[in-house]
């Protein structure tokens, strides 16, 4: 009995070895500050308010915020993410129960008549036994985690449980994104069709004063028709600013979970400009967003991965126990004295011969903890660059606004002047039309530039990571004590 329990000591004091790495986050290096430096907001307010799941409120559009409410709960798309995250929580459930005992009760009463001619029968010729068995135990079986393999089992499935969680954020953030972009492309399409409808008026005063000019032979049918052609070719163009609304609210539909036959958006246009961001500092992308945390906690996995199969090529230890009752006679099946049975044992089992199967898992897992390595430190770079990119985009853009509006500006006063000198008959009505051509082709240029503005401030926050505040990502599963 001492050496049992000596050799059962023995065994559980192996089970503080773990197989494989130790995981370790890649260090990854990120600039001192992004190029693009302009800080609009030091008071850092919609840096903070970004980082908040429902970052859209910065914009301060009560239909947006509600359609953005509507994609986070009936978009199907995101629906699937959140069945896919409790799958890897279930798992995650799974791998840890290894780490303890399983215990089984059995029960099986049964009626049984030996051969008289059985081998072990002591009486030769006897007659036939017939009897009665009633056996009931509580057993259990336990793998000594000897050298980590459940371990790094929870463990990779920890990581993959937070990997999946990061995997719903990404689509939550892509989804209200995409959502957004798509609400700020029709409300610029809004702004155009308003600069359209103000041109149109415009045009039709200018075709009847064209018109009365003719009749009183001041002007030429020419001038007329040219007048006309502007005006019903600006009209065909409000048309087709019409069918990309349309396309835009059948996107909004579909993702907020609404039929878009029965769906549609009062038209409003664009007014003022985006909230300023404050970037912060590119070191605050590996922890803002998701897609990066998505591939550093499958990294981690595989890291785990490595140490599960390197476990697997050595012996396995096990322990097995059995308690319960056995009798001839129901009534007297749990009688303490006589009846109570008791089994104990151990087991070892080792790889001797696999034709190097388990060694090509090691290695298999190995490749694959590199292929993940280089696809997180690609995603940094990725990050670090989209980010740039938006930046740029909307300091330019910001820029390409005030002189939009100067040459907005003087488009008109060339067509208040044209009008003025081909009333007064000085000059022809072609240039009427050409300084009305260039004035509508400015004012639509300004109002694009105001809708390209949302929409980049947008795709920054996306790059930034927006909603990282209340990320459920990194909040560590406890694993069994070693």
């Amino acid at each position: 009995m001492k050496k049992s329990v000596a050799l059962t000591m023995c065994l559980l004091s192996l089970a503080g070895c773990v197989a494989g790495p130790d995981y370790r986050r890649p260090v990854t290096s990120a600039p001192a500050s992004f190029s693009t430096t302009r800080q609009t907001d030091p008071a850092n307010r919609i840096q903070q308010q970004i980082g908040q799941v429902n970052w859209w409120v910065i914009f301060n559009d009560p239909y947006l915020i509600s359609l953005e409410e509507a994609c986070l709960t009936s978009n199907q798309g995101l629906q699937a993410a959140v069945a896919r995250t409790d799958q890897a929580r279930a798992y995650s459930v799974v791998a840890r129960s290894y780490s303890l005992p399983t215990i089984g009760a059995n029960g099986s009463p049964g009626r049984y008549r030996e051969a008289r001619d059985r081998v072990n029968n002591a009486v030769p010729g006897a007659k036939p036994g017939t009897y009665s068995d009633f056996i009931t135990s509580i057993s259990l079986n336990y793998e000594i985690d000897a050298w980590g393999r459940v371990r790094r089992s929870i463990e990779a499935a920890n990581s993959e449980q937070q990997a999946s969680q990061a995997d719903f954020e990404t689509i939550r953030l892509s989804l209200a994104s995409e959502l957004a972009v798509d609400y700020f492309s029709l409300r610029a399409i809004d702004a155009q069709q308003r600069v359209l409808a103000e041109t149109v008026k415009a045009l039709k005063t200018s075709l009847d004063l064209t018109f009365l000019r003719y009749r009183n032979g001041l002007a030429s049918k020419l001038d007329v028709q040219q007048a006309q052609t502007l005006l019903q070719s600006e009209q065909a163009h409000d048309v087709a600013l019409g069918i990309g609304r349309r396309q835009f609210e059948n996107a909004i539909a579909v993702l907020t979970g609404q039929s878009a036959s029965e769906f549609s958006i009062p038209p409003r246009s664009l007014s003022g400009t985006p909230p300023p961001l404050n970037p912060g500092l590119p070191i605050d992308l590996l922890a803002h967003r998701p897609d990066i945390a998505e591939r550093e906690r499958t990294l981690a996995a595989r890291s785990a991965l490595i140490g599960v199969t390197r476990a697997e090529q050595l012996p396995a230890i096990s322990l097995t126990g059995a308690a319960g009752f056995e009798s001839v006679d129901a009534g007297t099946l749990f009688n303490w004295a006589g009846n109570r049975t008791f089994a104990l044992g151990s087991g070892i089992a080792a790889p001797l011969f696999n034709a190097g199967r388990l060694k090509a898992r090691v290695s298999a897992a190995e490749a694959s903890y590199r292929e993940a390595e280089a696809d997180y430190r690609q995603n940094v770079l990725v990050a670090f660059g989209e980010v740039e990119t938006q930046l740029s985009t909307l300091h330019l853009l910001a820029d390409q606004a005030l002189l939009q509006e100067a040459a907005t500006e003087s488009a008109r006063q060339a067509t208040r002047i044209a009008l003025d000198r081909y009333r007064n008959g000085i000059e022809s009505y072609l240039n009427v039309v050409t300084q009305q051509t260039v004035q509508l082709q400015n004012e639509l240029a300004a109002v694009q530039i105001a809708g390209a503005r949302y929409i980049a401030t947008v795709n920054l926050i996306k790059a930034l990571g927006g909603g990282w505040k209340d990320s459920q990502i990194y909040r560590p599963s406890p694993l069994p004590p070693a």
